[in-house]
């Protein structure tokens, strides 16, 4: 990751609150803030973006699947199927 040397002012109170409950030096709290300000403000235009275009209204995206075909199998279920049921539900 490349740095850069940066001169900012900012609120007192805040920095040294920030100071205390992390106890980091202070680029870590502006690289920390920056990804949660980045990832904030693109969860925001995403949010954004589904409210002016919804999944449900994009036939590419809201589509049903069509029910398959019936599974020709009548049978019981083999032992050893029930078996392997039983053993992974027990790991669970």
């Amino acid at each position: 990751m490349s740095r850069v040397r940066i001169s900012a002012t900012v609120d007192a109170d805040e920095l040294e609150r920030a100071r205390r409950l992390t106890g980091a030096r202070d680029s870590q709290l502006l690289d920390e803030a920056l990804v949660l300000l980045v990832r904030e403000r693109l969860a925001a235009q995403e949010r954004e973006a589904l409210t002016a275009q919804p999944y449900d209204a994009d036939p590419d995206l809201a589509w049903q699947a069509p029910p398959g075909p019936d599974l020709p199998y009548e049978g019981e279920i083999p032992a050893a199927v029930l078996a392997l049921a039983k053993a992974r539900r027990r790991r669970r």
